[in-house]
Formats: C-alpha cells, sequence, structure tokens
C-alpha cells in the first residue's frame, strides 16, 4: 500500500521544492502564496526565491478575521501604499454584472 505524503511549512524557494519532490509526493504552500501570490510565475522566470520572501511572521493569519486576506509585513513592501494596493488586489476583480431583463 503506497500513502501519498504531503509536506507543509516553509516551501518558498523553487530549488527546495524540487528537491523535496524526489522524496516526497508534494508540498502545500499558504503563506508563501499570501506574500507572493505570483510565486508560481517567480519560478517560471527563473528565480529560486521571491526578491520579497515570507518572513513568516504570522501577520496575514491575526488580521484574517478582521482584515483583508494578504501579507501585511510592512518591512517586506517599499511604502505602506505598496502593501495596500497588494492587499486590496483581491477586490480589483473584472467580472461584470449582467442583471437580467425582466419577462
Amino acid at each position: 500500500m503506497t500513502i501519498p505524503v504531503l509536506s507543509t511549512g516553509g516551501w518558498q524557494t523553487a530549488s527546495s521544492v524540487r528537491d523535496a519532490l524526489g522524496h516526497i509526493d508534494g508540498v502545500s504552500m499558504a503563506r508563501a502564496l499570501v506574500a507572493n501570490p505570483d510565486l508560481p510565475q517567480i519560478w517560471a522566470a527563473g528565480h529560486d526565491l521571491p526578491p520579497a520572501p515570507c518572513t513568516h511572521c504570522n501577520k496575514c493569519l491575526v488580521g484574517a478575521p478582521k482584515l483583508p486576506m494578504g501579507c501585511h509585513e510592512l518591512e517586506r513592501f517599499p511604502s505602506r501604499d505598496a502593501m495596500i494596493d497588494q492587499l486590496m488586489e483581491v477586490y480589483d476583480t473584472k467580472a461584470e454584472l449582467q442583471i437580467p431583463e425582466a419577462s
């Protein structure tokens, strides 16, 4: 019997994920993707680590009940406005509301 094994916690470099996948079936990433939603594109562009990696401060979890989900570690951003811009991207939808006509 084979049991799939997933590993969680701290994965944010392409090289470490690549190395681990030779020994386990997969990795699970949450905070790394909260901090860098474009992490797969960063890796695809050939970078091993994002320019502003997750600091594992857990501020994204502490504020979750009241604040937008995202990275709240100001030290990762060039300015507070840059942090707010990334936090608000979740609300920047392109969907169009179409109300059906009454019959």
